[in-house]
């Protein structure tokens, strides 16, 4: 495990030399990276926000600790509150139990304090060129927020329960769409990838060309919370139904549909997954996808992210994925590379300038401290 995490900080810095950066982490990725032959699917729902310890708490109390999400830490003035380093920790917590690796938490917040620092130094980086939010995206990622809680309310609460409050949960999705506008305007346009990279790639990691059969899928979703009542089960099993019977009506596109009335993320591009292989999204979702034939439109299926009504364009078998197919995708994994590298660099740079104060402490570390 500490092998995993230490690549996670990185090479004993400070603050770590990033694979991906935290704000790839806390959210869905910036940068797609493929798997090949295989667009990824869905994203997970993400978990509802809960209470947890706050993970930079010293033994003895301190007027920070008296408040369930105490401001923690401070950025170059900006304050970082107990809650986000709390998701940082949980998405990283998640990431390494899949891999089956067990979860040292004291490793783990030192991890997700450095995370949450770095998003700090980026997001400040942005501003400082003018970068800020499109409020339609902030409100959007807010809207799929409250479905998968269960509701405005429910979210509400449950923000309450941890000591934050909706301004400040709004405030974290903006940041995350800065950082995304940051990469999209100052990182991605100066990334270049060469066709003799590509091949390159693509020579030196043949076994990530043996595709699996595969389905280009599509679906609409009706979120439910975790903790529905029978009467919103209901609710969104017929809003599911109803849009399976307009879409086995045949007057109008599957996708048209699903850019109407699916709540999820796919939902702008018409419900696409992408291809898929077997497995690869959530169950029984999966597997109905496999039982489909190109064209056929499913029964309403439900997983633990809510309804699903899903088709299939083409359905290809197991084959070895020409270069000529593979590139767009190769090339996609190589900008992601190079512009998550060139994130690493500039937030080396950043760190040495950035004064991080340790509110719970009481230190106030000079430009480029720690927080070890």
């Amino acid at each position: 495990m500490r092998a995993a995490l230490s690549t996670l900080r990185g090479n004993g810095s400070t603050f770590m030399r990033p694979t991906l950066t935290s704000l790839m982490i806390v959210c869905l990725s910036l940068i797609a990276v493929p798997s090949f032959g295989q667009e990824s699917g869905e994203p997970k729902a993400d978990e509802a926000v809960v209470a947890q310890k706050d993970p930079m708490a010293s033994p003895g109390p301190s007027a920070a600790e008296t408040a369930p999400n105490p401001v923690v830490l401070r950025v170059n003035g900006d304050p970082v509150y107990a809650v986000e380093i709390s998701m940082v920790m949980q998405t990283i917590q998640s990431q390494l139990s899949e891999r089956g690796e067990e979860v040292d938490q004291r490793e783990l917040a030192m991890v997700a304090t450095q995370r949450a620092v770095e998003q700090k130094l980026l997001v400040q980086e942005a501003r400082r060129f003018g970068v800020e939010a499109d409020e339609l995206d902030v409100a959007r990622a807010a809207q799929i927020a409250e479905q998968q809680a269960g509701g405005r309310t429910m979210l509400e609460a449950k923000l309450k329960a941890t000591g934050s409050s909706y301004e400040k949960f709004l405030n974290m999705i903006r940041e995350i769409e800065i950082l995304k506008a940051f990469v999209a305007r100052q990182i991605e346009p100066n990334v270049v990838v060469t066709d003799e990279e590509i091949a390159a790639y693509y020579k030196d990691n043949p076994e990530l060309f043996e595709a699996e059969d595969r389905a280009h899928a599509y679906h609409m979703i009706f979120i439910i919370g975790e903790d529905a009542a029978s009467a919103e089960l209901a609710a969104a099993r017929g809003k599911a139904e109803a849009a399976r019977q307009r879409a086995l009506a045949g007057d109008e596109d599957f996708t048209t549909i699903a850019r109407e009335l699916s709540e999820g993320p796919s939902a702008p591009t018409g419900g696409d997954l992408g291809w898929v292989t077997r497995g690869a999204l959530v169950s029984p979702l999966s597997e109905t996808i496999f039982g489909l034939e190109p064209g056929g439109i499913s029964e309403v299926i439900q997983s633990r992210f809510g309804f699903h009504v899903a088709t299939v364009s083409e359905r290809r078998p197991a084959e070895t994925i020409s270069l000529e197919e593979a590139s767009g995708q190769v090339a996609d994994l190589l900008r992601a590379q190079k512009a998550t590298a060139t994130l690493g660099q500039l937030l080396e740079t950043l760190v040495k300038t950035a004064k991080v104060e340790n509110l719970l402490s009481g230190e106030t570390p000079g430009p480029g401290t720690g927080l070890d």
